[in-house]
């Protein structure tokens, strides 16, 4: 479709030099620049206009962020109410939990590392950083304690995947590690679904612990993830989401939308808002480069007028500096309390 006119005027980027300018100025200013600073300045306009509307925030987290020691940026939202569901890979809510238990991740120069030497040395490599094979095969024994835990304490033959990851969140808190991203969703009644909690540590903790139940049930997490959505999708309060990154997390929040449509008769129950995150080139046809403004329109997962923001750069670069510029506009004390599910303990019910 062609634009009829000229739209918002492109500012020339300048520094401020009165010293006082916070972050969230810097990336107000960005909104008129060009390109992906450009789309970093929308996407801190859409998250402020989902913060300050009414609508339930999901955050899908894919990706390596937790190894890279993005996971206390999560945490934080998730205690300020900036997100109000979340769907992750297991690698995203588990890896935390390395440095919570004093793991040490080290930097490497990824062009001239040389990885059978790391082999040998017992590390592993994330890209550009390493951990003790040690600590993180530690880590991985730990979790087994969890199913240890719940063949005790969970008195059915089947679990959802959601209760599940709450009954883990509560775990790891009274292990004292209530700063992890499942402990804080467990905390606050924020749903988390991971839907492929096999594929990461969990499954070696299970391998090793030796239990067989009770039995995860994940299609259940569907069930529950659809009576979230039909009850605050569009024409109710209205949903909006948060990629950090592609894949099943992105996919699995996405698809909410097109089952609520079959449920209502085939009644649009698009996303009102979405930030998409990514470095994924939407010519190769993956669903990490799918876009919120265009690609996903057409399957009525998100709405043709709405405020669908696709950041094309890495989460790295761009997650601190929102938070950062969330932090400075809405100021230490604030915390949203408009999209909270109201019902967790209804919704996990066995």
């Amino acid at each position: 479709m062609s634009q009829p006119g000229p739209g918002t005027r492109r500012v020339p980027m300048r520094v401020t030099e009165d010293g006082a300018a916070p972050v969230s100025a810097l990336l107000s200013r960005m909104r008129g620049s060009a390109f992906q600073g450009r789309k970093l300045g929308e996407a801190f306009e859409a998250w402020k206009g989902m913060i300050d509307g009414a609508s339930l925030i999901c955050l899908g987290l894919a990706g390596s962020l937790a190894s890279a020691g993005l996971w206390p940026l999560v945490t934080w939202l998730i205690e300020r109410g900036y997100v109000d569901l979340v769907a992750s890979t297991c690698a995203n809510v588990t890896e935390d939990v390395l440095e919570l238990r004093g793991a040490a991740v080290h930097q490497v120069d990824p062009e001239h590392v040389d990885d059978a030497a790391l082999w040998q040395a017992r590390r592993y490599r994330f890209y550009d950083h390493v951990v003790s094979a040690v600590d993180y095969d530690a880590m991985e024994s730990f979790t087994a304690g969890f199913f240890r835990h719940l063949e005790t304490s969970w008195k059915h033959a089947v679990i959802s995947g959601t209760r599940f990851m709450a009954e883990y969140g509560r775990w790891l808190e009274a292990q004292g590690l209530g700063a992890s991203v499942a402990a804080t969703c467990a905390r606050h009644g924020v749903p988390l679904f991971v839907p492929a909690a096999h594929d990461g540590p969990l499954a070696e903790g299970y391998r090793e612990s030796g239990v067989r139940g009770p039995a995860v049930d994940f299609f259940r997490d569907y069930d529950i993830a659809l009576k979230v959505m039909e009850r605050y999708m569009a024409p109710g309060r209205g949903t909006s989401a948060v990629f950090l990154g592609g894949g099943v997390p992105k996919d699995f929040i996405q698809i909410t939308a097109t089952s609520v449509c079959a449920i209502r008769g085939g009644e649009a129950s698009p996303h009102r808002a979405a930030i998409q995150i990514t470095t994924d080139n939407t010519v190769f046809g993956g669903l990490g480069g799918a876009s919120v403004s265009s690609e996903c329109i057409s399957w009525g997962k998100e709405t043709p007028d709405g405020v669908n923001v696709m950041l094309f750069t890495d989460t790295t670069i761009a997650l601190p500096i929102l938070c950062q510029g969330l932090a400075d506009h809405y100021g230490a004390r604030h915390r949203r309390t408009t999209g909270r599910v109201a019902s967790l303990s209804e919704l996990l019910e066995p």
